[in-house]
């Protein structure tokens, strides 16, 4: 018994020295970029315990794999396992970083000379648990700088602060002769990283489509919901789509990836959707795929409406955008009968019902949380963001729902989720359109003044600021200074 009290005690003492260690991981990339060379240390005792990647792959390209004391280092099929280390110990391993970027179907992770783009979890080995104050330090080849979804510690500094995402949840890092710009704006920080080849004028184009896009998002509430944002810009040469590609990432924090053609005019970058989509997730936790048809709901109505606050868009082009969308919903076939959250979830393709069927809840939603008198849409969600983002977890959708009612006072949210989630068709917006005077039904738009809630839908599309008590003036928008460094 006594023995057994004493490993009880000298077992919790570990775990509380363990508990207390911050990592610190400096990372080298090769002259050549072909190897990353990574050193992880403790600056205080950390257990034996084990280090994962979050891909089944990440094993293939680890090389090198040593330790200090005894740490012992191995992989295995569960990870990298480890024995206790002392503070100042180290573990050290490489990664084949050509074969990992060559692994890319696509061919576009590597550009000798000029970049190396990789999943974070294909070289970074972490516990499941990252010690809050951990960070990470960089040294790259001269010329060339890094692109991380982590927030740097200083401003131009090589130093990031880690934080504890899943190690599962994807992440992209880019190192290479990047265009880099970084936008302060009131709420936080982002950090347009362009990968090569691109011109100056292309740059140039580049960021003014950045700060376009950045202006929308700003409509909504008139600041970043985040502190540090990372959006990686990978060019297509020979492409002339604007941007066939564009999506979210959540590891290491929430950043974005577009995917844009080399050989697209600057014209069709302005008009292009895609990354006021993009910017608009910024809003909302990650919701994985349940709560998909919300996320993409949110993003696909917001896509239309902060850019006619923005001024990008006129009101008349805004509903028709939205009217469009959901004539796409409503044409997509149900054969296979599943509920919106089945659908969200994948098996059979319904992705223009997922999106718009999400797109109407909110649009239901705003509609109903203004006649109520609650306010405009934007100030629950920046009364959300403010509680809660940024956010290193998954969230139900039910618990995201509950969440918005709880902070705008209503009992809204909730019951109109408990309504669309097990729905088998596309929701019938006609009483929705009757009362914003936007004609009969979905797909027989016709803008009337005479309509109820014409007061409401003059409304949704020009940002109002009398709620929200952080509100900016009305012309904070248009006269916003983006301040570039």
């Amino acid at each position: 018994m006594l023995f057994s009290r004493v490993l009880t005690i000298l077992w919790l003492a570990l775990l509380a020295d363990s508990a207390s260690a911050r990592l610190h991981y400096s990372v080298e990339l090769a002259a050549d970029a072909r190897q990353l060379f990574v050193s992880l240390c403790a600056n205080a005792p950390l257990a034996a315990g084990m280090l994962v990647s979050g891909r089944i792959d990440a094993g293939d390209y680890l090389g090198d794999l040593t330790g200090d004391g005894a740490s012992r280092p191995q992989l295995t099929q569960r990870g990298i396992e480890h024995g206790a280390m002392a503070a100042g110990e180290c573990l050290r391993y490489a990664v084949n970083a050509y074969a990992a970027a060559n692994a890319d179907r696509y061919r576009l992770s590597w550009r000798t000379g000029d970049y190396v783009m990789l999943p974070l979890q294909l070289w970074l080995w972490r516990p499941q648990q990252i010690p809050v104050g951990s960070s990470l330090e960089l040294s790259l080849p001269h010329g060339w700088t890094g692109s991380l979804p982590y927030a740097p510690l200083a401003a131009g500094d090589s130093g990031y602060a880690l934080v504890n995402t899943p190690a599962d949840w994807d992440a992209t890092s880019a190192f290479g002769r990047l265009m880099s710009h970084h936008m302060q704006v009131p709420g936080g920080e982002v950090r347009l990283d362009v990968l090569p080849p691109m011109d100056v004028r292309q740059n140039a184009s580049m960021q003014r489509w950045a700060e376009q896009n950045l202006r929308a998002l700003l409509a909504a509430n008139g600041r970043l919901p985040l502190p540090s944002v990372q959006v990686l810009v990978v060019p297509l040469p020979g492409v002339a789509t604007a941007v066939p590609w564009g999506q979210v990432t959540r590891g290491g924090g929430s950043a974005l990836k577009l995917f844009v053609g080399l050989d697209a005019s600057e014209e069709s970058l302005r008009d292009d959707w895609t990354l006021a989509h993009e910017f608009s997730h910024l809003l909302h936790p990650y919701l994985r795929t349940r709560g998909r048809w919300l996320s993409e709901g949110l993003a696909s109505y917001y896509q239309n409406v902060l850019r006619a606050r923005s001024g990008e868009l006129t009101p008349a082009q805004a509903w028709a955008k939205l009217d469009a969308g959901f004539v796409r919903g409503e044409s997509e076939p149900n054969h296979h009968r599943q509920t919106l959250s089945a659908a969200a979830q994948g098996g059979y393709r319904s992705t223009m019902r997922v999106y718009w069927s999400g797109a109407a809840f909110w649009l239901e939603a705003e509609l109903a949380l203004r006649q109520q008198g609650g306010g405009d849409l934007a100030d629950v969600l920046d009364a959300f963001a403010r509680r809660h983002l940024p956010s290193n977890h998954q969230w139900r959708p039910e618990r995201f729902v509950s969440e918005l009612d709880a902070v705008a006072g209503t009992d809204l949210f909730a019951p109109l989720y408990a309504r669309y989630e097990p729905a088998l068709a596309f929701p019938m917006l006609g009483e929705t359109y009757r009362q914003l005077g936007l004609g009969e039904d979905v797909g027989r738009l016709a803008l009337t003044d005479t309509a109820p809630a014409v007061h409401i839908r003059n409304a949704i599309m020009q940002r109002s600021h009398s709620v929200s008590q952080h509100a900016r003036p009305a012309s904070f928008v248009n006269d916003l200074k983006i301040e570039g460094r």
